[in-house]
């Protein structure tokens, strides 16, 4: 009898040691799910947040948009996916066979040239192409310039993201940002490849001169700066480019 006793109570002490373990992990267990959950819900709201956005922006072309389309040959529809190497001969013969999205320069399509030629060479692709082409380039600043490589085209190279931040912070990126997008695109050019928004502090690494030179907080700081100072210029850009798709 005292042994069955004994028992009961070893196992109703065991029952209260497991409820004691058992119930906070359950609690924390729930928290977490329930955190998760949360950020879950905040992903897709921000992506909701995104795509209504985008629809601000371009909602208003989406009809012509698809009228376009319709008009596209298989062909037209494939080759407006890719954004090629400008080639060094024919350009124009090119362009029409595969009818690209558009063309990408490097220093070398700027070298020696005066705007003048710049603006003309674009201005003739264009005239050649059914569909505006994207022509784009990496003006980053500092290390990557092809086109402020030419002092023919502007007297002084593009400055670094490093170097804008420690003259002057964000504004100073932001201004820099405003002259080299009204400089870029006075020449024709309507899309560069910039900034690299990668993360490196290690003044070792392959790709530090290339960045902010910051840590994640600062560069992204630096992305939306850089993002937004460009955003009334490349709205006018589409604007302008889409008038022209849809004379």
């Amino acid at each position: 009898m005292l042994k069955e006793k004994i028992i009961i109570v070893a196992l109703f002490i065991l029952m209260i040691i497991l409820v004691i373990i058992i119930l906070p992990s359950k609690k924390e267990e729930n928290k977490a799910q329930s955190s998760e959950n949360t950020m879950n819900t905040d992903k897709v709201n921000n992506m909701d947040n995104i795509e209504n956005e985008s629809k601000e922006i371009f909602e208003a072309y989406y009809e012509k948009a698809e009228e376009k389309l319709k008009t596209l040959s298989l062909e037209e529809k494939i080759g407006q996916i890719f954004l090629v190497r400008y080639p060094e001969k024919n350009k124009i013969e090119e362009l029409q066979k595969y009818k690209f999205g558009g063309y990408l320069f490097f220093e070398k399509d700027f070298k020696n040239k005066s705007q003048e030629e710049i603006k003309g060479e674009i201005a003739n692709l264009q005239a050649n192409s059914n569909i505006p082409l994207l022509i784009a380039v990496d003006e980053e600043g500092g290390k990557i310039v092809r086109v402020s490589s030419n002092n023919k085209l502007i007297p002084e190279k593009f400055k670094s993201p490093s170097e804008l931040y420690k003259e002057g912070g964000l504004d100073r990126i932001k201004q820099d940002t405003i002259n080299k997008s009204n400089f870029l695109y006075d020449l024709g050019i309507n899309l560069n490849l910039a900034p690299v928004v990668d993360i490196a502090t290690d003044k070792t690494n392959y790709i530090y001169d290339r960045t902010l030179g910051e840590g994640t907080e600062i560069t992204s700081e630096f992305a939306k700066t850089v993002i937004s100072a460009s955003k009334l210029r490349q709205s006018i850009i589409l604007f302008k480019t889409l008038s022209r798709i849809w004379k």
